[in-house]
């Protein structure tokens, strides 16, 4: 209130001053814009001259309002002329910006600085002309960019940021204009560059050594400097700005912009180091279910209060998350030159470095960590390039076939993840497998292919021998999927399936689709055995117990023990092994639908079935989430040049011993165990297997649901193992008292619907329901991709 009275005060004094000799009705007489333009600026130019030892603080003196009045008349006058006018004019000619960028840098008197940048931002805010283009307008704002970010924690830092993001502002509105900041500069820095991260000691020379050794010439972007600078500010209003401003900036279109960003800035170092640094204060053990809790996007404020899912060391998993987050968003909007050098930098200066000796230690508890916090970094991640870089961190960017045993050789980082889903300790061997579930739903075909893919291309897996070159075989024509069809056009439903309707889903196909199931079912359960044999060898060779074992223990009515192998090879070559027996879906043509469809659903003997005696476990539960789940698959990869049917067996090679993966191998070898295995662990396994079914490339989906292919001999398939395991499931079901009782009991109390009680066998019993429950779900896979195949306009909206 003093500061404004003696403002009025000293316009009278003057105002009389000037009008003595005149007798007027008012004290003094509105004069022209120029004139009282001129007038304000003279009057601050003169408070130096009688001033030059004053130490009183600006606002304290008349600085401030004749600052404000100067500005408000170029408003005003803007706003008349609709255009520049002589107040402009005189400001640009007698270089008055210049002057101010002089008076604010040397902070005189006290308080300067800050009057300088909140007149600059205002003149650049409000001011609706072109002025940046000017030479005595860009010159000093470039200049007076140097002056923010200098100093940690300045008094200064509200108005240097809101100066730098009206700045921000104004180039996101008019690109060009930034070629303008960065010109050359002739003269020697002001500032050094913001100091380095002490995360890595051994990054690049900072822009500010490079100008500080002589380098005249080199192009300058001193406004991305001062907001890195100011992203590391105490306060997380500044710090949140100044990463909006750097968020603007980046996506700017234009290239030289792009390039003196990466090249002649420390963006790309003082961003990843930032993640280093906040990975350091992490925890070195944590929970992997409080790690999958957290959401964490940047910019939102992290309160811990009335948290009921408290755990240490959540705030700094949450810090440590946002600004990955942060870096996601950036990239994902930054101009393409500039995404792919920051998630270049990410994986380089970041996850080598840090993340991978921490999942490749021996510790089991740090090992289990570092996964987890691996996986939700990748499920975070959206943008193009860092989810790249990200899966090539992962596995690699080997593409070629797969050998046994070169798995190590071609990336230690995935072959050690992959051994661990097969590990001793079932919560490593969750982690590993939540890892590759993650990364089977990112949209990166690089993920598919070298994990799945590479191993499918010749159709190694299909016994040449027994298909008839000579005819058409239906298997060539496997998966079919139309660019320009919809599956929300036709919503299957189980009653299509259940009254012998997918006829009209699917066209008819070939002698080989229409050949009898039963023989290839023999075949495949032959095959599977012989593969079996040879698995455990390799188990027992690498020290890990065998399922099941060739001598087993004399049976009793409470010790269901694993039954011989010639027990198990009866079950399978009965003729109720036959997925048309008692079919209700068959159809009279025998569509292949339906005999995928039935193969799966009549895979579990009703005898050890339990959902029919539970209400809403029926086979259609699983079909919409199989529409919806392909929908997305199929959006995903439809730009990845999948063909649209299998490779015909004529160009297959055949020179070359198939082997399905290190990754299927051990998915087959869980789930062949999957009645003796605990029961997370068996979700988890047939989660990844479902997410695998459902991708629409042709010879996945032959090699996964098709059960009436002829396998190669020592092949396995999807089906041949589910097959097994429910034969071993009814040898064993017959040596438990009250089987059926048992396993309804289970049931509902997975569902909640009973209370918890003790059983006996109770992992043999939940490997049973997930074993019904699996083969239900491929079924709906199987129905849904053969509805989508026959379907016209599967994409369209």
């Amino acid at each position: 209130m003093f500061n404004k009275f003696a403002s009025i005060l000293q316009h009278a004094v003057e105002a009389i001053d000037n009008w003595s000799g005149e007798l007027e009705p008012r004290l003094a007489p509105n004069l022209p814009l120029q004139e009282d333009f001129v007038y304000h600026w003279k009057s601050i130019t003169k408070y130096y001259i009688d001033n030059t030892d004053d130490k009183r603080p600006v606002d304290q003196t008349n600085i401030p309002s004749h600052l404000e009045q100067m500005l408000e008349i170029l408003i005003q006058e803007e706003e008349e002329r609709g255009e520049a006018g002589p107040c402009m004019e005189y400001l640009m000619q007698h270089k008055l910006l210049e002057t101010l960028h002089t008076l604010g840098r040397a902070d005189c008197p006290p308080g300067m600085k800050q009057e300088v940048l909140v007149f600059f931002t205002k003149l650049l805010g409000k001011i609706q002309q072109p002025i940046l283009p000017h030479v005595n307008v860009h010159r000093p704002v470039h200049r007076l960019i140097r002056v923010c970010g200098e100093v940690q924690a300045a008094p200064t830092e509200n108005e240097e940021i809101q100066f730098l993001c009206t700045l921000c502002a104004k180039l996101k509105d008019n690109p060009y204009l930034v070629n303008f900041f960065l010109q050359r500069d002739w003269w020697a820095r002001t500032r050094s560059a913001p100091p380095k991260s002490e995360s890595t000691p051994s990054s690049s020379p900072s822009k500010g050594s490079d100008s500080s050794t002589g380098s005249e010439g080199c192009p300058e972007y001193n406004i991305i400097d001062s907001l890195l600078s100011l992203t590391q500010s105490p306060d997380s209003r500044i710090a949140v700005k100044s990463c909006e401003g750097l968020m603007l900036l980046v996506s700017l279109p234009e290239q030289a912009a792009a390039d003196c960003a990466v090249k002649h800035t420390r963006l790309c170092e003082v961003l990843t180091d930032r993640l280093g640094l906040l990975h350091r204060g992490l925890p070195a053990t944590m929970e992997p279910i409080d790690i999958e809790s957290v959401e964490a996007k940047w910019g939102l404020d992290f309160s811990d209060k009335d948290d009921a899912n408290q755990f240490p060391g959540k705030r700094q998993l949450t810090s440590f998350l946002s600004w990955l987050d942060y870096c996601d968003q950036l990239i994902k909007e930054s101009h393409k030159t500039i995404g792919a050098a920051l998630a270049f930098a990410v994986k380089e200066r970041f996850f080598v470095p840090v993340f991978e000796p921490q999942i490749m230690q021996a510790s089991e508890v740090g090992a289990l960590t570092a996964t987890a916090l691996l996986t939700q970094c990748l499920k975070m991640v959206t943008s193009e390039h860092l989810l790249h870089e990200l899966v090539m961190f992962c596995l690699g960017e080997c593409r070629d076939m797969e050998m046994p045993g070169d798995a190590a050789r071609r990336h230690k980082l995935r072959h050690r993840v992959i051994e661990r889903c097969d590990h001793l300790s079932d919560e490593l061997t969750l982690v590993s497998l939540r890892l590759f579930e993650v990364l089977l739903q990112k949209p990166h075909e690089h993920v598919t292919h070298t994990l799945i893919l590479a191993n499918l291309e010749e159709r190694g897996y299909y016994d040449i021998r027994k298909e008839d070159v000579s005819q058409p075989s239906s298997h060539d024509n496997s998966l079919n999927v139309s660019k320009d069809s919809n599956p929300e056009s036709q919503e299957p439903t189980s009653d299509s399936v259940n009254h012998g309707q997918s006829s009209d889903l699917v066209s008819e196909s070939g002698n080989q689709g229409n050949q009898d199931v039963s023989q290839n079912s023999q075949e495949d359960s032959q095959d599977a055995n012989q593969t079996s044999s040879h698995n455990d060898q390799e188990h027992v060779a690498n020290g890990l117990s065998t399922s099941p074992p060739t001598t087993p223990t004399p049976l009793t009515p409470t010790s269901p023990t694993t039954p011989k192998e010639d027990d198990i090879e009866d079950w399978l070559n009965e003729e109720k092994w036959s997925p048309q027996k008692d079919s209700p879906t068959k159809d009279k043509d025998g569509s292949p639908v339906h005999k995928v469809v039935n193969s799966f659903l009549f895979l579990v003997p009703d005898e050890i079935k339990s959902s029919s005696q539970v209400e809403g476990t029926g086979y259609d539960m699983y079909l919409r989430d199989a529409h919806r789940q392909f929908r997305e698959c199929c959006i995903s990869s439809i730009n990845w040049d999948w063909p649209s049917v299998v490779k015909p067996l004529p160009k297959c090679r055949t020179d070359i011993h198939f082997y399905e993966g290190s990754l299927l191998k051990v998915l087959f070898d869980k789930l062949s165990r999957v009645l003796d295995q605990p029961y997370d662990v068996n979700l988890q396994v047939t989660s990844v297997l479902s997410k695998l079914a459902l991708l629409p490339h042709p010879h996945l989906h032959e090699y996964m649901l098709d059960p009436c292919i002829p396998l190669t001999p020592g092949v396995r398939s999807l089906h041949s193992v589910l097959k097994r395991v429910a034969a071993d499931l009814m040898l064993r079901a017959q040596r438990i008292p009250d089987f059926n009782r048992k396993l309804v009991m289970v049931r509902q109390q997975l569902m909640g619907m009973a209370p918890a009680e003790n059983v006996d066998h109770r992992t043999l019993l939940e490997g049973a329901i997930v074993l019904e429950e699996f083969c239900k779900e491929l079924a709906a896979i199987a129905f849904v991709k053969h509805h989508a195949t026959s379907s016209q306009h599967f994409l369209q909206k």
